[in-house]
């Protein structure tokens, strides 16, 4: 029984100290912005083909993605599906920090359109700017 209860508390400080040693770490994200980044608001015909698959595969949910190519990061997000085709996505905020790019958008209605019945549209928004190795945060 005792030696039981030996190799427990010895498999359990294997784990801890495993855990400690794997090197995570808290970083705290600052909001000071440095710059407002320059972007490209991009249809699917100036999209990576595996970008476009990706968002075709992810569209009917509400999703947030990020896509680097060798020179270019692509910021996707998108709404899913919705019951009306009179929607944009604006880009309402995309800024850089010390440790983070802050992306934030809105879904809006078109002013002086025509309800369709029984229209589903996937609303998106891919946006193009510098690479970074930075993390992404999302709004």
């Amino acid at each position: 029984m005792k030696r039981c209860k030996y190799i427990f508390l010895l498999a359990m400080f294997a784990i801890f100290l495993v855990s400690v040693l794997t090197g995570c770490r808290i970083e705290e994200t600052n909001e000071e912005k440095i710059k407002d980044l320059d972007y490209t608001i991009c249809d699917e015909s100036k999209l990576p083909d595996a970008l476009v698959d990706l968002i075709q595969e992810k569209r009917k949910e509400p999703f947030k993605l990020t896509y680097r190519t060798r020179d270019y990061l692509y910021i996707v997000v998108g709404y899913g599906a919705q019951d009306r085709t009179d929607l944009n996505v604006l880009l309402t905020e995309l800024y850089l920090t010390k440790n983070a790019i802050f992306v934030d958008t809105e879904l809006t209605a078109v002013e002086d359109t025509t309800l369709e019945d029984n229209m589903v549209s996937y609303p998106w928004i891919a946006v193009k700017c510098e690479l970074y190795d930075v993390q992404i945060i999302f709004r």
